[in-house]
């Protein structure tokens, strides 16, 4: 795991009260929504997530895994807006 996402892996157990495997969980699904998508833009999490959403990688997922995948987008804007 790079420096990045250890970062974000601590900041979601400090600062959301996340447990240590459900802050894995997270930043493996920002690893795989940066898959489909470059999330380090300078955009809003509201425009970042429509453009992300319109993908069609995204729209081949399962209804869980966007769910998923979007929480984990808004997650890792908050902490690096």
């Amino acid at each position: 795991m790079n420096e990045e996402y250890a970062c974000f892996r601590d900041w979601l157990v400090a600062s959301k009260s996340l447990t240590k495997n459900s802050a894995d969980d997270v930043v493996s699904r920002i690893k795989r929504a940066k898959n489909i998508m470059e999330i380090d833009v300078p955009l809003d999490v509201e425009t970042l997530l429509f453009h992300f959403t319109a993908k069609p990688a995204f729209k081949t997922l399962t209804i869980t895994v966007r769910s998923q995948l979007k929480r984990a987008v808004k997650l890792y804007k908050e902490f690096k807006p």
